[in-house]
């Protein structure tokens, strides 16, 4: 069976990673795979493709450059015609040409949603041609694929329509060939070991890692933050951090590819996301036992089932991301082990099982 995956580029933000992860597991199993690049050319994900076909088309069409848009259409469409199933891997172009490419081919088409649509759209207020063209499309296509059930009642709302029976949910995994390190146990009464992975950005609500610090402070518990990440709200934090005194408890480590390291070192994960799909992060700090603060941000809660009082707070400030984190040292090394044996739910192996049943469940396309 030959699937392709529509993406804007392969960057490495989670979308892409995910298309790779999911791509190279389905090629191990017998499946061509193409990844079809529309946006750009940018492909930084050469050293982990070793199955998976990579297409560019981003020189055939370009969205800013109407007079191309028949030939990218054409270009997307040929790439249709010798596939079976046509995976819109995010919205926007992606999804668009997805849905445009295979008008009349009698093609499986089917959408991938990584996030909350409705919470997205309330915090970005996305452009409105582009929430008509996205709700048009997405209400057309009979099967969406979501990392949450959250993510799945959040398109409902965002489209105003039940959910299909056809939308199923396939939680991200983390990639079986990442190395997993031993966790670095803690120094008796050495400082509390806090990670950030992320960007610095407005929906990670950056002020409530400096919150929490300061409300551990307060508390008189010693405390250590390592923010892992860049964005556009660095230069402010970086000044938030010395205007508040807390540069001695604070490292920026900039961006990292590998971030294994990072959360080996740690004792607590912090994540303060506005709104989360399935995030990767989380996954990857689960089989090494690194416990976890976050905000109630959608799909991180179903990722603990009935633990997530233990791991996700319901108001997003300092205090209580703070009050978690003192809570879970009375039984760090319970919760360690329990998010150990949690992350093989999300194995690759268990769910690339479910990628290979939905993909050869073909009904009547």
């Amino acid at each position: 069976m030959k699937i392709a995956i529509f993406l804007r580029d392969l960057g490495l933000g989670g979308v892409e990673r995910c298309a790779v992860l999911v791509g190279e597991a389905l090629a191990a199993r017998g499946f061509a795979v193409t990844l079809v690049l529309l946006g750009g050319h940018r492909n930084l994900w050469t050293s982990r493709i070793h199955q998976v076909q990579v297409v560019d088309l981003s020189n055939a069409w370009q969205p800013l450059k109407p007079w191309t848009w028949l030939a990218g259409w054409r270009a997307a469409r040929r790439i249709a015609r010798e596939h079976d199933v046509v995976i819109a891997g995010t919205f926007l172009l992606p999804l668009y040409m997805a849905y445009a490419a295979t008008r009349g081919l009698k093609k499986r088409v089917i959408g991938w949603v990584h996030g909350p649509f409705y919470e997205l759209d309330q915090f970005a207020k996305m452009n409105p041609v582009h929430r008509a063209a996205c709700q048009f499309a997405y209400r057309r296509l009979d099967e969406l694929i979501f990392v949450s059930n959250h993510a799945k009642d959040s398109m409902a709302r965002w489209l105003k329509c039940s959910a299909k029976d056809a939308w199923q949910v396939l939680p991200n995994f983390v990639d079986a060939a990442q190395s997993i390190p031993t966790a670095v146990p803690r120094i008796s009464n050495s400082p509390l070991r806090i990670v950030f992975i992320g960007r610095i950005a407005t929906e990670k609500q950056p002020h409530l890692w400096l919150d929490t610090l300061a409300a551990l402070n307060a508390k008189k518990v010693a405390a250590y933050l390592t923010i892992v990440g860049d964005g556009p709200l660095e230069d402010w934090l970086k000044k938030e951090v010395e205007q508040r005194g807390l540069s001695e408890q604070i490292t920026f480590a900039g961006r990292q590819e590998n971030v294994s390291s990072y959360l080996g070192e740690a004792d607590v994960l912090l994540l303060t996301s506005s709104f989360e799909g399935c995030p990767l992060v989380v996954l990857e700090a689960m089989p090494i036992g690194v416990l976890l603060a976050s905000t109630n941000a959608g799909g991180v809660y179903e990722l603990f089932a009935e633990r997530r009082d233990e791991f996700v707070v319901d108001e997003a400030s300092g205090d209580a991301l703070a009050n978690l984190i003192i809570a879970q040292q009375t039984h760090a090394a319970e919760l360690s082990v329990w998010l150990k044996q949690r992350a093989e739910h999300y194995s690759q192996a268990a769910l690339i099982e479910r990628w290979v049943a939905l993909l050869e469940d073909a009904g009547d396309v």
